[in-house]
């Protein structure tokens, strides 16, 4: 059971990577003439998927930095006052 839910991630990963790569080489020839051969199309797509995925990681750990910091913010404003009256 767990075997075929990973299959399937797995291979909807890899179709949509292909898609991706497929899109890239098609902006890639369109803007540069170049021809890219066949086997690098999955390389390109798979490398924009893991690309997107640490953009996406990078943001979400500036934006738990900033809760952080404003819980601490926070909770020392909270101390203060509990300290003034």
């Amino acid at each position: 059971m767990a075997e075929d839910i990973l299959t399937t991630v797995l291979a909807f990963i890899y179709t949509i990577g292909h898609w991706i790569g497929e899109m890239m080489v098609g902006l890639i020839h369109a803007i540069s003439g170049v021809t890219i051969p066949a086997p690098i199309v999955d390389a390109i797509g798979l490398l924009v998927i893991l690309t997107i995925f640490l953009a996406i990681a990078e943001v979400a750990k500036k934006a738990v930095w900033i809760v952080v910091a404003v819980g601490w913010i926070l909770i020392v404003i909270r101390i203060a006052i509990l300290m003034i009256g």
